[in-house]
């Protein structure tokens, strides 16, 4: 499934050394280009001081050295603009080493776990992940969109997240797989990739406007007879030029001819180039992305690739024999064209084309002829793209986390679904993590977790659907190896109080209780996946033995849906109730106590053991804390 070089990293922290040494190379280089960025600062102001101080003496003819100082001057400006190419070299350098620094001190930030040096884009998520994705960490600070987030294109992320908060078939999971493994050997390439991300990052466009506009009717659809005004305009001004120059007709009537064009155009203008600039606007800003979405599509199409997911996504950029590099190109120019009225150097010859021939109306028609042969296409090629940048981020993942595995997908026969580990870890901590091996299912059973407070319960729950959740993206696991069905995952395990809309917090959780049973009946009606729910303390706000009772109950009928999962619980009894007895594994976690220095300290080893917890720490802490008395 993977590819091998020589001398890639076997561990984390080989990795990191990895990175660690990279961010001290692009630190010094950094460093040296800063001081011969001053110094061709230097050379490029003086040498345009000279040219206009030898341009000077030439006008004055001093020393009746007139040729002299026009050939110093002219000497100095071509040394002016050499130095000038030279520097903007050098500030392009600046620029590249400083954003590969950062790359490389959040890949450090990545590897340490150590969020708050990791940057990405904010992403809303849809109403109906919201409980999973905030009880698992799948978004926000400290989570997985967090530890994945690379992409950076707008449909980059987009499809990310959607990959987090939606898991694959298992074929597409096995074709990801076989992607991910070939993309993560490659550090070149995914170095130079997320580059010109980077670069798209702060577009104010982006390709969904442009692909909003490369689906919305023609600007011109309801304005025909300004296109065709613009073309009688520009006609007339081309005539009147030619007449007033060769003195073929009149001065007056010529000269008239011209000057009616050019007030024609300059009042369309008025009332029309503000349109015309917002459709510009949405097809590309100011930095004209487009040029940088060529070289991206340049990039995937020369990636010589095994997977059929990764084929497939190319074979998506060339379509009936396309060629996307050409078409996207054509549009980069056809952009430039439209922003020239942005550019400090061009923008009086803008005006002068303006005027002169309604040079917006004209770009925007060769825009719109653009969009009505390729405007169909456009959304599967960007489509495309953003899945190839979120298979970058997989691939990093597999490439920073050697010692992880890829799952082995299977779909075995209704009833019989479940999750086998060896080792398993959780993957938002770093690499204090203490990794168990965890079953869980198959249909009929429920892995009850029991043990003290602050033992690793929570943990081990958050532990097996992190996992699911990027082994259903494709990815690689936390564990030495792990075995599993496709899953809908859904969980209760951070229940937030609603004062404010009159819920209490045991009625908001019984909500969503209602909520995982109803969804569970519902995957077991369509037969396509069976649901694996995670439960952390439920029912907190009843009494110990109405809450046994309820919990029971609750976990019966998702049992009875044919759905596997996990409940944390400090009820002990609860395995004993008539609903659980036969259906309950269950295991358990546990502390330790030791004498330092005269006082009392619990500690825990996070190690998962077979069977009821027999030890309970509520009174010890008290103890500890000063309250046992």
């Amino acid at each position: 499934m993977s590819r091998t070089k020589p001398g890639q990293p076997a561990t984390t922290q080989e990795v990191l050394d990895f990175y660690v040494e990279k961010q001290r190379q692009e630190a010094d280089l950094l460093q040296r280009a800063a001081a011969r960025w001053s110094t061709f600062s230097f050379l490029r102001g003086g040498s345009f001081l000279v040219f206009l101080a030898c341009l000077v003496l030439g006008l004055f003819n001093l020393a009746q050295l007139f040729w002299l100082w026009y050939g110093l001057a002219a000497v100095c400006l071509v040394a002016f603009l050499v130095v000038a190419f030279l520097h903007e070299g050098i500030h392009a350098q600046i620029k590249r080493s400083r954003l590969l620094a950062e790359m490389h001190s959040e890949s450090i930030a990545r590897i340490k776990r150590e969020w708050s040096k990791i940057k990405t884009p904010p992403v809303e998520i849809p109403r109906q992940y919201k409980a999973v994705a905030f009880d698992l960490d799948l978004v926000g600070e400290s989570s997985l969109y967090q530890l994945l987030g690379t992409a950076r294109t707008p449909l980059g992320i987009e499809t990310l997240c959607q990959w987090i908060l939606e898991g694959a078939s298992s074929q597409e999971i096995e074709e990801r797989q076989t992607g991910v493994a070939e993309l993560a050997v490659d550090y070149d390439y995914r170095e130079r990739f997320r580059l010109l991300c980077a670069r798209l990052h702060t577009s104010q466009s982006g390709p969904s406007r442009f692909i909003d506009w490369s689906q919305s009717p023609h600007w011109f659809q309801r304005r025909s007879w300004l296109l065709w005004l613009s073309r009688l305009t520009s006609v007339a001004t081309l005539a009147g030029l030619f007449l007033l120059l060769t003195g073929l007709v009149a001065a007056p009537i010529s000269g008239s001819m011209l000057l009616g064009a050019l007030l024609a155009n300059f009042f369309l203008s008025v009332f029309f180039a503000g349109g015309m600039h917002d459709v510009f606007n949405r097809i590309s800003s100011h930095q004209n992305e487009i040029a940088h979405y060529v070289e991206l599509f340049d990039m995937v199409g020369e990636f010589e690739s095994e997977s059929p997911f990764l084929q497939r996504l190319q074979d998506k950029l060339k379509g009936d024999g396309d060629d996307v590099r050409r078409h996207v190109g054509s549009l980069s120019w056809l952009t430039w064209l439209a922003n020239i009225r942005r550019d400090g150097i061009l923008f009086l010859a803008y005006l002068v084309l303006e005027f002169m021939f309604l040079w917006d109306a004209h770009v925007l028609n060769l825009l719109e002829n653009w969009k009505s042969r390729h405007g169909s296409k456009a959304e599967r090629w960007f489509a495309a793209l953003g899945q190839w940048e979120a298979m970058l981020a997989l691939s990093k993942l597999r490439a920073d986390h050697p010692e992880w595995v890829f799952p082995t997908l299977n779909e075995p026969a209704p009833g019989e679904q479940r999750i086998e580990s060896l080792q398993l870890g959780h993957p938002l901590l770093d690499d204090s993590r203490v990794p168990n091996d965890v079953t869980v299912g198959p249909a009929g059973t429920v892995l009850l977790v029991t043990g003290s407070n602050m033992s690793g319960k929570s943990t081990l729950l958050r532990s097996i659907g992190v996992n699911v959740t990027l082994a259903q993206m494709g990815s690689v696991v936390c564990a030495q190896s792990m075995k599993l069905a496709t899953f809908r995952i859904e969980t209760s395990m951070r229940i937030v109080d609603s004062l404010s809309d009159g819920v209490s917090f045991f009625m908001a959780e019984l909500k969503r209780l209602k909520e995982i049973v109803d969804k569970a009946k519902q995957q077991n009606e369509s037969r396509e996946r069976s649901m694996l729910f995670l439960l952390d303390e439920i029912l907190q706000g009843t009494n110990s033995r109405e809450r046994s009772i309820a919990v029971s109950r609750v976990v019966r009928k998702l049992i009875d849906e044919n759905a596997i999962g996990a409940i944390s619980t400090h009820d002990l009894e609860l395995a004993e109730t008539n609903e659980l007895s036969k259906a309950c594994r269950t295991v358990h976690f546990s502390e330790q106590f030791i004498e330092e220095d005269g006082r009392r300290r619990m500690t825990f080893d996070y190690r998962m053991r077979q069977g009821i917890a027999e030890t309970t720490n509520a009174l010890k802490l008290l103890e500890i804390v000063g309250l046992g008395e």
